[in-house]
């Protein structure tokens, strides 16, 4: 088990022209049973060939070439529409092997008294958070978080989710640790609530892309191919953060909106990028639907991807791939700007309205 306390996490880390901090408890726990998975040979390839190249432009996509993960990864559900329930008969995390499992991973106050694990359960029927390897990893240390694994949660973000994915980036030192959610419809492949963490030791166009306000804590991405709602840490404590980032995605999954969810860190919104200001930068995109089993050639729009780290599934596409064509790619699952601008209104109008429930009740 990995447990934590608030006073685990590390609010600032180094940024990309700094040096390198030392790798927290969490990260530490993290490496080192992936380390040990990828020697006992429980992943279904390794990442010895996994080659990187920046893209000639502004925006640096960082293109990494994975063949493996393109022809080895387990087959992904058909995905017809954006809320499914959970199906216990199809494939889901509580059928996954034992080895593919790292460790539990709850905070201090998730554990009664702070007693030992096995008193713990003893005593009750502990629901249980785990951290399992991705058998098909897209780089180093790629891992799925699925919380409450046997209470059979469908693919949709709640407000717990978001709070554990949060904590967890805090709970990292290490400036390319990064969190990402894709919905069903959005390239989720197993409708079963998970979230991938990752580490890459490159720094993503979309850490230091420019935003504009759209509301009180809530901007848009501005300059990106793909139209987005972008939050913050700074400023605001971690509760906030999170009520306000869930308000928007409820609304998109009432609305069934498709949409991708990444957590990383990077400057103070309106920092220089080379800034030491830094903070927790969110991102939710809303996009357009995608139906059934898709696999594109080049490689598939999910969060990874939208964040500008490309995982190419051919060699050749590899080599000649450009800045452009990554730009129409993006651009072509993006919302449509109407649609987009009207629902940027209705989300100005809902938390607005938060506001100034908020203001009369104090």
């Amino acid at each position: 088990m990995f447990s934590y306390s608030a006073s685990d996490f590390i609010y600032c880390v180094p940024g990309w022209n700094d040096g390198d901090a030392n790798h927290s408890k969490f990260d530490k726990a993290l490496m080192s049973a992936w380390d040990i998975s990828m020697e006992k040979g429980h992943f279904r390839y390794s990442l010895e060939d996994l080659k990187t190249r920046i893209l000639p432009g502004t925006k640096q996509y960082v293109a990494q070439l994975n063949i493996k993960r393109g022809t080895d990864r387990r087959k992904p559900q058909s995905i017809m529409n954006l809320i499914q329930p959970y199906n216990p008969q199809l494939f889901n995390f509580t059928k996954i092997k034992e080895e593919e499992i790292m460790f539990d991973f709850c905070s201090d106050g998730d554990i009664p008294n702070g007693e030992p694990e096995e008193v713990v359960n003893k005593k009750v029927k502990r629901q249980r958070n785990i951290m399992v390897i991705n058998v098909s990893p897209l780089g180093y240390g790629h891992c799925l978080f699925i919380p409450d694994v046997d209470a059979g949660i469908p693919q949709m973000i709640t407000e717990e989710l978001l709070r554990q994915s949060l904590e967890m980036l805090l709970l990292s030192s290490h400036r390319g640790f990064r969190v990402g959610f894709n919905s069903l419809c959005a390239f989720a492949s197993v409708n079963h609530q998970h979230i991938h963490v990752y580490y890459t030791d490159y720094e993503l166009y979309i850490e230091y892309a420019t935003v504009k306000e759209v509301c009180h804590n809530c901007y848009e991405l501005l300059d990106t191919p793909t139209r987005g709602f972008a939050f913050q840490l700074h400023g605001q404590d971690i509760s906030s953060l999170v009520k306000t980032v869930f308000r928007v995605a409820s609304h998109l999954q009432v609305k069934n909106i498709a949409h991708n969810l990444f957590l990383t860190r990077a400057p103070v919104f309106g920092a220089e990028r080379s800034s030491k200001d830094r903070t927790v930068r969110v991102i939710l995109w809303p996009r357009k639907s995608v139906y059934g089993i898709r696999s594109d050639n080049i490689f598939n729009p999910a969060v990874t991807e939208m964040s500008g780290h490309l995982i190419i599934k051919a060699a050749e596409a590899y080599k000649t791939i450009t800045e452009e064509k990554v730009d129409q790619l993006l651009a072509e699952v993006s919302m449509d700007e109407d649609d987009f601008n009207n629902l940027k209104d209705s989300v100005k109008d809902l938390l607005s309205t938060d506001k100034e429930m908020e203001q009369s009740v104090s």
